[in-house]
């Protein structure tokens, strides 16, 4: 058992209980411009290695689910929770439902059918142009969103070298059937649980189908933008379409 550590988090607003996850090199201020609390009881946190909480390896998805886990506790909050994820925080969400009650997951622009990354690109992000390659690459994921958000996000980005490396670490170090049981293992869900995966860049036409033969009940849905933000491109969008798969969802 890997130990936990504590995460910051800032926890507002009323109702069902709503636990909010940023992408890699992000933390939680990256869900300020989304109204979360006007609706749901919610806990945004910066995972192990991001914002303000403690940079402990290791960076794995399941690890960093317990940490969430033993924080839900910690709070003393007794509803199972709704959880949200973005980008990487979409993986570190399914493996949360995983493991630990949870009363639906969305995940926001994530794919969970990942491959390996060639060697070009793990040489270049373990290199010393580690940063300028990320920033080249997240820049290319903003499409539609608005420029100034787009500007915000870039500005309030950490780039950290060892804990990407190591959240990626299976992408930089499986080959293709030792990633897929990997993946296998982070998506394989103890109990029935509604699964919604939005997306606001394209993906694959048979992607649909993959998820559900693995979560079965998924829901793949496009986002009414084309970026990797949809959360923040219509942020009220976003929150309705939230509360809409929460109102069918068991308390």
């Amino acid at each position: 058992m890997i130990p936990t550590v504590p995460l910051a988090r800032d926890v507002d607003g009323a109702g069902p209980l709503l636990v909010a996850i940023h992408g890699m090199a992000e933390d939680r201020r990256s869900w300020a411009r989304v109204p979360l609390a006007s609706h749901f009881r919610t806990v945004r946190v910066d995972l192990r290695g991001h914002g303000t909480s403690p940079r402990v390896p290791p960076y794995d998805p399941l690890s960093m689910a317990g940490d969430l886990h033993e924080l839900v506790r910690a709070l003393g909050i007794e509803q199972d929770p709704l959880v949200v994820g973005h980008s990487y925080g979409g993986v570190v969400a399914t493996a949360y439902a995983a493991r630990f009650p949870t009363r639906g997951v969305v995940t926001v622009d994530q794919t969970l059918d990942v491959k390996p990354l060639s060697a070009r690109v793990a040489g270049a992000l373990r290199g010393e142009s580690f940063a300028e390659v990320m920033t080249s690459a997240l820049a290319r994921m903003y499409g539609q969103l608005d420029t100034a958000v787009a500007d915000e996000i870039s500005r309030s980005r950490t780039l950290r070298q060892d804990v990407l490396l190591g959240a990626w670490a299976p992408l930089l170090d499986l080959e293709p059937p030792e990633l897929a049981a990997f993946m296998a293992n982070v998506m394989t869900m103890r109990q029935p649980t509604p699964f919604l995966s939005l997306h606001g860049l394209p993906v694959a036409d048979d992607y649909p189908a993959w998820l559900g033969s693995r979560i079965p009940g998924a829901v793949v849905e496009m986002s009414p933008t084309v970026t990797h933000y949809p959360h923040l491109a219509d942020p009220s969008w976003f929150v309705q379409r939230l509360a809409a798969f929460d109102s069918t969802l068991g308390r």
